[in-house]
């Protein structure tokens, strides 16, 4: 699912208005379908229209003061006098970074077509079928899924280059004529086979989203007037053609049907669909919890992986009950695609077939080289996760150790920060161990501590037990837990399918996020504009030590003053102003400030200033803050 961001719109704002547009166009195609793509026409249009007017503009503009520059030199002369000239040229950079933004190609292991022929052999034939535009490169990443990614050559003007990433994961776990049917899905909507129409506003939807990543990543000068655009025309253009993205969903699968099976498309859809929680609870859980007692990285992961779905059993109880939960769920009013169910019955299957052990995977397809990318995905994971990997077994040692002398000591003797962690430690390091009590019963010592509510509230609904409800509301109650307490609870009746519920809870977690913005955004700079305040009586002593330890023994600091900036959002946590009189001649500014920062240990959210380099915001400072040295 694509989110488009508006700065001047609320999270909430934002899905309310493209929940808005979807319904309007649901009905404006049942009512008017003839109009409806009209209109939809036209929308396309006019994203092409914007850039071939700004195209030809930056053509006219360059080409103009190239004829100026041979055919009239006293104009170019009065040009240059005036500074129109600059005027002009900057025009031109403008509109030249507007049209050729850099959109990023896919990135990942790229497999070559004559290192992997059988691979390449299998998308050839699919392509051919399905009458598809040439696909130019493959490349394999981690995920169990496959998708194809269309890139334009020049920015945003010039032919596609044609991307088809494939997941490790989908070929280890999938047979080959699943995957087979994965692949077509996938090429069916690039397909010549596919409604054109359908199939072309499918694939605007996936290159209007890339252009609006782009300009929203750019912020560089000539963006800025684009960015606006696609800010309004992207998310319009997605909520309204979304109606028909999602019957292109359909279509694909039934292309896909077609050209494998019905039983093998729908078998492919449950294995992508319950196979990716499946692994996560059977698989990568206990792979991650095993630095808790092992002190060395697994080193060959993915080749585990691949004996893992080898040995699956997919008729045990667990692939049931997922299987069951996975039917069982709704539509994702945003999601172009449809739930499994939807889609099954889309596919007008009575029943399903589940893969029997040591079925041959869809893997032997990068043979003779699948054990080399094996060797290079294990050896890429090692390096993500290696280092985290002994760290978190350093940090689980000393928690154990913690956890086994608090529990020699009578609990009544223990101070509040002890209790809680004893139950954190326990929660993080000790999977093997039941957190909840230990919780329950700090909360019990200490009912003031919301934060035992959100943990309590957590646990109890990853059980699947309602009663965690009630301490998640007690945890709205302090602004800093809302945003996870909210996505909690979100999270849970989602899962169980109560809309009502659920609807209710995305509004607390859309305002909590919100907020959360807010707060991040207020707390990342320091301008002349803002408000300082002086600092609470408790922040002097607790600071005034640190400050004095690490900024008083240089020779150029002179005075300290501590000031607060004033917030709107989690003013209890509050953002410091260290203001630092320097005094002689500064050589190397910018190295004297690394080097006082680097001297300090502060809190989050603090902000140094010094007289010469912030001489407003150090006056300010001065005046309100307290002078502490």
């Amino acid at each position: 699912m694509t989110r488009y961001l508006n700065p001047m719109k609320t999270t909430t704002e934002q899905r309310l208005y493209f929940e808005s547009l979807i319904a309007k166009a649901e009905q404006e195609l049942r009512q008017h379908p003839v109009a409806y793509k009209r209109r939809l026409q036209y929308l396309v249009y006019l994203g092409y229209a914007l850039i071939l007017a700004v195209f030809m503009s930056l053509v006219l503009l360059t080409a103009g003061t190239a004829w100026l520059a041979f055919t009239s030199s006293a104009l170019l002369f009065l040009l240059l006098k005036t500074k129109l000239i600059f005027v002009i040229l900057a025009l031109i950079w403008v509109l030249l970074r507007s049209i050729f933004v850099r959109i990023p190609r896919p990135e990942g292991y790229i497999l070559a077509r004559k290192q992997y022929p059988k691979l390449w052999s299998e998308v050839d034939k699919i392509s051919k079928t399905l009458s598809t535009p040439p696909i130019h490169q493959i490349i394999l990443d981690t995920h169990l899924n496959a998708a194809v990614v269309q890139t334009p050559r020049l920015g945003l003007i010039g032919p596609s280059h044609n991307t088809l990433i494939i997941g490790l994961e989908l070929l280890l776990a999938l047979s080959v004529q699943q995957t087979r049917s994965v692949l077509a899905h996938e090429l069916a909507h690039l397909s010549g086979n596919h409604s054109k129409f359908a199939g072309k506003i499918y694939r605007l939807r996936q290159s209007w989203s890339q252009i609006n990543q782009s300009f929203s990543q750019a912020k560089a000068l000539g963006t800025g007037l684009m960015s606006k655009f696609f800010n309004w025309y992207a998310p319009y253009f997605a909520g309204y053609s979304y109606v028909l993205a999602r019957d292109n969903e359909y279509e694909a699968d039934y292309i896909a049907s077609q050209l494998t099976s019905r039983e093998a498309t729908a078998s492919a859809l449950v294995s992508v669909t319950v196979l990716n929680e499946f692994t996560q609870q059977h698989f990568w859980k206990p792979l991650f919890e095993r630095p808790y007692t092992q002190a060395q990285p697994e080193n060959q992961i993915y080749s585990l992986l691949a004996e893992f779905y080898q040995q699956a059993n997919l008729k045990d109880e667990d692939f049931k009950r997922y299987l069951r939960a996975a039917l069982n769920r709704k539509t994702d009013p945003s999601d172009t695609h449809p739930a499994l169910m939807e889609r099954l019955k889309a596919l007008k299957l009575s029943h399903l077939h589940a893969n029997e052990l040591g079925v041959v995977k869809a893997s032997t397809w990068l043979e003779p080289d699948l054990k080399q990318v094996l060797k290079h995905f294990n050896r890429e994971w090692v390096e993500i996760y290696g280092e985290r990997w002994d760290d978190l077994h350093q940090r689980s040692k000393l928690a154990r150790e913690t956890v086994n002398q608090l529990n020699l000591r009578l609990y009544e003797d223990l101070t509040a920060k002890e209790r809680w962690n004893l139950a954190a430690f326990t929660a993080e390091y000790l999977p093997e161990k039941d957190a909840l009590p230990l919780y329950q019963k700090y909360a019990e010592y200490h009912p003031e501590d919301t934060e035992a509510d959100l943990a309590i509230g957590q646990l109890l609904l990853e059980r699947d037990d309602l009663k965690g409800i009630p301490y998640l509301e007690e945890a709205m109650l302090q602004p800093n837990l809302q945003l996870p307490a909210a996505e909690a609870a979100w999270r849970f009746y989602t899962k169980h399918n109560d809309s009502a519920q659920s609807k209710r809870w995305l509004l607390h977690l859309e305002a909590a996020a919100d907020r959360m913005t807010a707060a991040q955004q207020e707390r990342q700079d320091l301008h002349a504009k803002d408000i300082l305040i002086d600092p609470n009586i408790h922040a002097i002593t607790s600071l005034k030590p640190l400050l004095l330890e690490g900024l008083a023994k240089h020779k150029k600091v002179k005075a300290i003053w501590l000031a607060q900036k004033e917030v709107e959002h989690f003013p209890n946590y509050p953002v410091y102003v260290v203001a630092v009189k320097l005094s002689g001649f500064v050589f190397n500014h910018d190295k004297l400030q690394e080097k006082l920062v680097s001297s300090l240990t502060l809190p989050n959210d603090s902000f140094l200033i010094n007289s010469i380099a912030h001489k407003k915001l150090f006056k300010q400072a001065s005046t309100i803050g307290q002078r502490i040295y």
